[in-house]
Parts: structure tokens; sequence; C-alpha cells
């Protein structure tokens, strides 16, 4: 790793002590704005006048299954702990979405376009709210200009009524079946008003996800007794709503750190039913609140030691599931040990967690203390946990800044999966969903907000590009001064609202170093990956970079006895040079050799001794295999082409597109070794692929004609 003299760290103080002057990279005028109104500080930390708004929630709601018809009601107090006098509210209708005439980023089912959230009575204040001339809706907001000001440090009282229709699309919420339900965004909710935006005005299409206020939830949830309710939060009636068998298995759970089944399979396909079915549900210092219900679920639950409290644990799961779902509470509970104990190294700060398992499905979704997966797969309930942290607990802006929350997801889905449940240390394993958008017109610089991004980008700048990017900084500043770093970001901005500045000035507050060799390249200009062998000769290994972004140097060799050695270097070396050397032991018995092996690289065809021309020797691609494959798990084309004389895959929509190894028997592994494609022939001459994202633990199957 490369060292920094004290002269260095005298200079990064000297450069954040000129707070009014940072000139080392951009900076927006609403965020100069907030440091000279001492709202954030240059050292990382909330400033001297740092505010936020706090909303507490008090509803009860009731869920008819058959119509799919959500009726809520509730009183909501919005406590204004800004400088400023507020003069109009603006309320999130996130189920707007469907909306007639809104917009939408995704095809939803006709049958669940409709007239939105039905507000039936709206008071402010004691005041009636004249739902005709009284509001405006735009979008899936709804704003509401007050004839009294909510004055600067005081309180407003809101009652709400309204309906809904749980909707049979599930994009992140909805009707799973017709008896089983994730609903979240579900209420109206009072928009963010922050020291950077103002109010968010920002509307939701399905696409960039969500910025809430820190309050209190107190939520009562009404369902056919036949029904189990599993909600953000902890059951404040157990006794009132369990039959005493059950009551006395949850009452286990709560101090075992053995999985116990609350509803079995046996339970749940034999009707069983609860003796109420109103379940209250309490949280408090949270940002959102989601619940799941169904007839037909199974319910095991366990506690995990963080620090001296039981964190209790929840599985609940689809019974259609159920044998692949045995292990989900160990997976769990193995989770966020280590999320507590060593990376983050924060101990998890509720006192529950809960993932609901749809069984429809591959993907996951946060909410606070709460995940709905569509599968019980160690990957996702992995990286759905970890956003306890980020959004929950670090009150991310996730709409203009997906990559705070996303990218750090990825990161540490990667860290736990590989150091944890794999015992492998490599961290630096990223490209394969990289390779395909670094270096061209979609990669925008990552300081661009979120909201701007779409389909063709936000995937890969919100997930693989800043969980690589996290990557580099570990290896840079190394285990123990990332985790310094990382640990006191977290519990600097624990339930309070970091911009991308904030995260900046904290990690080079804590490492004492100036990183503007990393952040200018990577965050604020356009640019590309280029690392190319210059030549090997007796031992001798250049190596140039001919892009403008610093990425680590990863040498691999291997001997003709099968023996391997390896080095790596930090990618602060291109901070002043272009070219760097590398003395390669034992060099005449080398009989490959590999730079960057695995990693993002805008041509990596020429980081390997001998070339990849030269190891496909003779070998000539079956035309019959190229071509378009529809892929039959996700909405994607895998596409198989030869490129200069080379094989190619790309997987539309992911930003994975790279060159391939042949191996046997119509084979191929991808240059990183996290890729393999294996061709098969089925009846009438159709050519069937399976596709192993190793990296993911998913495999692709498709076939074309």
């Amino acid at each position: 790793m490369t060292r920094y003299t004290s002269l260095s760290i005298l200079l990064l103080v000297l450069v954040l002590s000129l707070s009014a002057q940072e000139n080392r990279f951009f900076v927006p005028r609403e965020i100069k704005e907030a440091y000279e109104n001492g709202t954030r500080s240059y050292d990382g930390k909330p400033g001297p006048n740092y505010w936020q708004n706090t909303v507490d929630y008090d509803m009860a709601v009731e869920v008819i299954p058959e119509t799919r018809e959500l009726a809520g009601s509730g009183i909501i107090v919005f406590n204004n702990n800004s400088p400023d006098d507020l003069s109009q509210l603006i309320f999130r209708l996130y189920h707007d979405v469907f909306r007639k005439g809104n917009q939408r980023g995704m095809r939803v089912n006709e049958n669940d376009i409709n007239d939105g959230v039905e507000i039936s009575r709206l008071t402010i204040d004691g005041k009636e709210i004249d739902l005709e001339e009284g509001i405006r809706r735009r979008g899936t907001n709804m704003y509401v200009t007050l004839e009294n000001p909510i004055l600067s440090q005081s309180s407003s009282s809101i009652e709400v009524n309204w309906k809904m229709v749980i909707p049979e699309t599930t994009r992140r919420t909805g009707a799973y079946d017709s008896t089983s339900f994730f609903v979240s965004y579900w209420y109206p909710q009072v928009a963010v008003y922050d020291d950077i935006f103002g109010w968010d005005r920002l509307a939701y299409d399905f696409s960039t996800e969500f910025y809430n206020n820190l309050g209190n939830f107190e939520v009562k949830i009404t369902a056919p007794e036949s029904f189990t309710v599993i909600a953000t939060g902890v059951l404040q009636n157990p006794e009132s709503v369990f039959r005493q068998e059950k009551l006395d298995l949850y009452n286990q759970a709560k101090t075992s750190g053995e999985t116990v089944t609350i509803i079995s399979t046996d339970d749940a396909n034999n009707g069983y039913s609860h003796q109420s079915g109103t379940w209250h549900y309490a949280a408090s210092e949270i940002t959102d609140f989601s619940f799941c219900l169904s007839d037909h679920f199974v319910w095991d639950a366990a506690t995990q030691k963080v620090e001296d409290r039981d964190v209790l644990i929840h599985s609940y799961y689809n019974v259609n599931v159920a044998e692949k779902a045995t292990e989900l509470t160990g997976i769990q509970q193995k989770t966020m040990k280590h999320f507590s104990e060593d990376v983050p190294g924060v101990p998890y700060p509720y006192p529950e967690f809960a993932t609901c398992v749809m069984g429809i499905g591959g993907g996951g979704m946060e909410t606070p203390m709460m995940a709905n997966n569509g599968q019980p797969g160690r990957g996702v309930t992995i990286h759905e946990m970890f956003h306890t942290y980020f959004p929950m607990y670090v009150r991310v802006n996730e709409k203009r800044f997906a990559w705070m929350d996303e990218g750090w997801a990825n990161f540490n889905t990667s860290y736990v999966s590989r150091r944890y449940f794999e015992e492998d240390s490599s961290l630096l394993v990223q490209s394969s969903s990289i390779q395909g958008t670094l270096g061209s017109f979609s990669d925008l610089p990552l300081i661009t907000s979120t909201q701007f991004m779409d389909n063709t980008n936000y995937g890969y700048a919100s997930y693989p590009l800043p969980a690589y990017m996290y990557a580099i900084l570990h290896h840079h500043l190394g285990e123990d001064l990332f985790r310094k770093c990382y640990r006191e970001y977290i519990n600097t901005w624990a339930k309070k609202s970091p911009t991308p500045y904030d995260f900046f000035y904290t990690f080079e507050r804590v490492s004492g170093q100036d990183l503007n060799w990393f952040w200018n390249p990577w965050f604020f200009n356009f640019g590309d990956v280029n690392v190319t062998i210059d030549s090997f000769e007796k031992g001798k290994l250049s190596i140039r970079n001919q892009g403008n972004r610093p990425i680590p140097i990863v040498v691999s060799v291997m001997y003709k006895d099968s023996t391997t050695w390896s080095a790596d270097y930090s990618a602060a070396e291109w901070n002043a040079n272009r070219e760097f050397f590398v003395e390669v032991p034992n060099y005449r018995k080398v009989t490959t050799l590999a730079v960057n092996r695995g990693m993002p690289d805008a041509y990596n065809i020429d980081n390997y001794h001998p070339s990849i021309r030269e190891r496909y020797g003779d070998f000539r691609i079956d035309q019959k295999l190229l071509g378009d494959y529809p892929i039959n798990e996700f909405p994607v084309n895998l596409i198989v082409a030869e490129k200069d004389a080379m094989v190619n895959v790309e997987i539309t929509g992911t930003g994975i597109n790279t060159f391939l190894l042949p191996s046997e028997n119509d084979e191929f592994e991808s240059l990183d070794g996290n890729l393999a494609l294996k061709f098969t022939t089925g009846e009438n001459d159709t050519i069937n692929v399976a596709c192993d994202l190793r990296n993911y633990g998913v495999t692709l199957t498709g076939s074309k004609k």
C-alpha cells in the first residue's frame, strides 16, 4: 500500500480547513450553501446547525383479501425542526403510480390502473381540507397549501382517511397470489424537507427509490383470522392474537438460538386460524413501515445475540418453497452476526428483522426491519438485510444517490458471502457487470443525480460500479483502516442523511489521506480503465495504464510445475505514473501471466501473456452457437458473437460483456472466471445455453432455433 508522509497529512488538514475554497473537485451550489449555513462540515460531520424533521404515525388499517382493498385511517404528527416556516405540506401517495395518466417506468397490469389513493378526509391542525379545491395532485405527490404556516420549531397534527387497492403488479409491493400480500408504500406519507433540496418533490415512477423522514410508528393491522401478519417493529399484542400453543412457541423463539417453527407447513396447508385478526406493531426511530400477510405461509423464528441484546429474526415464507427455506433463519443469524461484529462492525440497531419470501421472482426489496424477497437464496438474503444500515439506519436519499446504498449493499454482500460463508478473501471481482458499460456514453460520472439515470445505466451506476469502487478503496486503505473509516461514517450519520460529500470528507478525515486521486476520476469525470501489458522480458513486467481511472494492479502467474505466484498493488500507484514495473520471480518457468484478471478493462485481452489469441490457437467456434438467446429467468437476452476471431458474450441490460475462453464439449469460461457457458443441442435443432453467473450463484437458461 502507498505510504503517506506527515507532510501529506498536513496538506490534507490544510485542504479541509480551507472549507470555502474546495477546488479539488466540483461542489454543487446546494452543497456549498449547506456548508455556508453550517448544517454540514468539511470534516464529514453534521454541522453545528444540522437539523432534520421527524414525523410520527399512529394508524389503523384493514385489508380485505377478496377485493385486495386496503382502508386506513391515521393521525400524523409532523415536527418542523427546520429554521423555516412552512406554508405548504407535501404528501407522498406512492400508489398513485397506478393512477390513470401518471408516468410509469415499467409496464403494469392494466387492471391495476385506477384512480390511485382515495383520500376521503384530511384535516390539518383541526381544519378540514377541501379535497376538491384545497389539494393538488401531481405524479405521486399531493400538495396542500396552508392558510397558517407551520412555524419553525413547532408541530402540526394531521388526520387522514384513505383507501386503495393492493396491486397485482408486484414491484416491491403487491398481491403475489390471491391470499398473499407484501404491503409497502401504502399510507399518505409526509415528504422530506431537508437542508439541501428543501422539499423533496421527485415523484415515484417505479425506477429510483425512496427518501424518508425519521419517525415513530404505531400501527394496528386487521385481516381475517386465518391470516398471519408480520410487520415492521415489535408485536404489541401477542396474547390477544395467538392461541396458547402459538403464544408458547412465539415466546420460546424470543429466547432461542435454534429455529422455532411457529406456523408449520401443516398449519399452513390446513387452514390454521388465530384467535384475533388485529395485529398491533410498534417501532421507534425508523423511516417507513411495511407488512406481509398470508394464510399459507410458514413462520420460523430464532434470536441472534447482538452485544447484550437478543434480536428476534423471522423467516416467513410461502409453503411452496418450504423445502428451500429451511436454512433461511440460520443464514440471517450468521449474516447479522458478521454485520454486527466484522463488517461494517456496527451492531444491528433494531430489535427484530424479518425476511418474507413470496416464492415468486428472484430479487428482493428492503423496508425497515423487513425484506420482501422472491426466493430464499443466500445472496438476496444478505443483500436485503444489509439495507438495514443503508438507507434505513443511515438515511440515504436513494432518489438522488442510489449508489450510496445499493453499492454498499452489493459490496457487503460480496464481502460477507466470500469471507464468512465461502472463506474466500478476494473482494475485487465485480467486472462481469461493469465491463459492458464502463467508458461508454451511458457511463455518467457517479455524482450525477440518480433521477437522470434510466434502464441503460441505473443498475450499473447503482450496484456493481460503486461496489467495485468501494472494493478499490478497501484495497487501498487496507482492512483495518477501511473498517475504521467505514464505521465512523455509519456511526456519525446514523439516523441522519449524508450526501456524497459527507462520505468523501469522513473517509479523508479518518484515514488522514487526500483521496482526490480516487474521487475525481471515479465520481466526477467521464473516463475508462485500460491497463495493458507493455512488455515482459527477463522477468521484468512493464504495465501501462492508458485510461484515466485508477484501479489496483494484480499480477497472477502460473509456472510449469503448476505452482503460482501473485502480487497486488494499490490503485494509488497510478497517481503519479502511467507505467508500473514488477519483477516476476523464476521468470524462465512462467507458462501464463495475467494482469488484473477478473477486473474491468476497456480491452482486457491485452492483459495476458501469452496473448488470448495465442491461447485460442486453431480453435474455431461452431457457427450454429452464435446468436441471440432469450433468457427464461429474466427479461434479458444472451448474445453470443464472434469478435476479433474470438467468442464474445453479452447479456442485455446487465452490463455483462466479455470475451470467452474455449474449454471442451462446447463449454466456455469468461476471462475473469466468473461466468461459464455450456451449449447443448435439443429437439428440432434447438440450441440450448446454460450460463452460470458464479458471482451471484445464478444460472440463466435460454434457447434458440
